[in-house]
């Protein structure tokens, strides 16, 4: 009995050592777990914080590096994200950079830009656009741009100069009527008979009249067809001219078929904005019709109380209200696509007598005449006038004689071309007016014109003869080819604007 008790007490002894080694091996084990479970959340959290500080730092320096980007370039991220919109409306976007960058151009800087005729202020200029151009130190975009154009027009020009015979510069040196072309009676459409004549007779331009212009439909097509036979056989465009003052002298608006907003009389503009918009609202329906050269605006200085042949084509008495709103309406033309010419150089506004019918003039002296009627043509090579019609009329005063201004050397050479700095294309008034024909026949009037530095003849009383004694007279020294290259150089420069 005392055995059995002995032998159940060992028996619990020994579970009690086994249930407690159980319990210590249980204990030590929790205490591991626990230990090496939170240094691992420990070293988690460590590598967290660490990471997040990393990428803190990160993010300050990309922000800084954004930060100085920004001041550098303040639209660099609208530059090289583009919006959806501006991505699916290309083609609108595009039209309203290329109408925002004109509106804020230069009249000055561009042959055909138009702006205000006021002078741009340079307190309007960007600072962005600023700062950029001074770094660069070598011009703006458009500068370099407008250069290499240049550069591009001068290699083109020299390339056809040299392509040319001495037939064809001269054929170039005039602006005739399609009937004088064509040596038909009237002439409203171009065929066969116009190309044919052209291929014989490739001129530098055609000047058309109201018995010319029937309804849009066949002035759209005869002039199309005659560029095109131009460009097929001249390689250059037609100079296609029309007298498209406003008020009285208006081919096309007088016609109502064409059903074109009538600009009435200039002596009724009152502002430059009227008068850029007068040029414009010509401008915009003679280009829509095919015509790209208008032989306007007048610049006459109106001084003459007697004067008829001008008076409510002028702007007025002030030489300097003419030579502003000349300008504008000049501008209002390029604007829509068409070439500008200032008349009647010197001043047709200081004459009594109509060089239509017979020879007209003035007494004045050429300082008096610096102080009114010449301010206009002074101006016209600064303020963008493509061409300038010299006039037939005579200044006693200052040539001593009668000679008309467009044959004479002193007028056009010496005063428009060097005293007013005039580079454009200077083009006779029409040479089969009455005050040329009473007392010149079409050879003499013709070459003495082109002696006297004129670069275009318009309308000679009888082509094939003017055409003629050019010929001769360039052949046997009389007109130099290098004066003749010149003027060609003057036209092609003018139809390079066209293409």
């Amino acid at each position: 009995m005392k055995k059995n008790n002995r032998y159940k007490r060992q028996m619990l002894i020994s579970r009690g050592v086994l249930i407690l080694s159980v319990l210590i091996l249980a204990g030590v084990g929790y205490l591991a777990i626990s230990h090496f479970g939170n240094k691992g959340k420990e070293q988690t959290v460590q590598r967290e914080t660490e990471e997040s500080a990393a990428s803190g730092e990160e993010a300050t320096d990309e922000d800084t590096r954004a930060s100085e980007a920004s001041d550098t370039v303040e639209t660099s991220e609208e530059a090289t994200e583009p919006s959806a919109a501006m991505t699916e409306d290309s083609d609108a976007n595009a039209a309203g950079i290329l109408q925002q960058e004109t509106a804020g151009a230069d009249p000055a800087d561009s042959d055909l830009a138009v702006t205000d005729p006021g002078a741009a202020d340079p307190a309007d200029t960007d600072p962005a656009t600023a700062d950029v151009t001074d770094n660069t130190g070598e011009g703006s975009p458009k500068e370099a741009g407008s250069e290499a154009a240049d550069e591009k027009n001068d290699a083109q020009i020299k390339t056809l100069l040299q392509g040319m015979t001495l037939e064809e510069k001269l054929y170039q040196m005039f602006l005739v009527t399609p009937e004088q072309l064509t040596d038909y009676k009237i002439v409203v459409a171009a065929g066969d008979a116009s190309r044919a004549a052209y291929e014989k007779k490739p001129v530098g331009g055609l000047i058309y009249f109201a018995q010319n212009l029937q309804n849009p439909t066949q002035t759209k097509e005869m002039l199309a067809n005659m560029q095109q036979f131009a460009i097929d056989t001249a390689k250059v465009p037609l100079f296609l001219a029309v007298d498209e003052e406003g008020g009285r002298v208006a081919r096309v608006a007088e016609n109502a078929a064409f059903s074109v907003e009538q600009v009435g009389p200039m002596s009724e503009i009152k502002t430059a904005e009227e008068a850029n918009k007068a040029g414009k609202t010509i401008g915009t329906y003679l280009a829509d019709l095919g015509f790209n050269l208008d032989f306007a605006p007048d610049a006459d200085v109106l001084t003459e109380p007697e004067n008829t042949v001008i008076k409510d084509r002028s702007f007025g008495s002030d030489p300097r209200t003419v030579t502003e709103f000349a300008k504008a309406y000049s501008d209002g033309l390029h604007e829509a696509g068409i070439l500008s010419c200032y008349k009647h150089f010197p001043g047709h506004g200081a004459t009594k007598g109509d060089t239509h019918k017979s020879l007209a003039y003035t007494d004045k002296t050429l300082d008096q005449l610096k102080e009114s009627e010449l301010l206009p043509f002074q101006n016209a090579g600064k303020d963008g006038a493509d061409f300038v019609i010299v006039a037939h009329i005579s200044l006693p005063g200052v040539l001593s004689d009668d000679t008309p201004c467009s044959l004479s050397e002193k007028m056009i050479t010496d005063i428009l071309r060097k005293d007013c700095g005039y580079d454009g294309l200077i083009i006779t008034d029409a040479l089969n007016m009455g005050a040329i024909t009473q007392t010149y026949g079409a050879d003499q009037a013709a070459v003495m014109a082109v002696k006297a530095g004129a670069d275009m003849v318009l309308m000679p009383q009888n082509f094939k003869t003017a055409y003629q004694a050019l010929l001769e007279a360039a052949k046997d020294g009389s007109i130099s080819e290098a004066q003749i290259d010149a003027s060609v150089t003057r036209i092609l420069k003018a139809k390079l604007k066209l293409t």
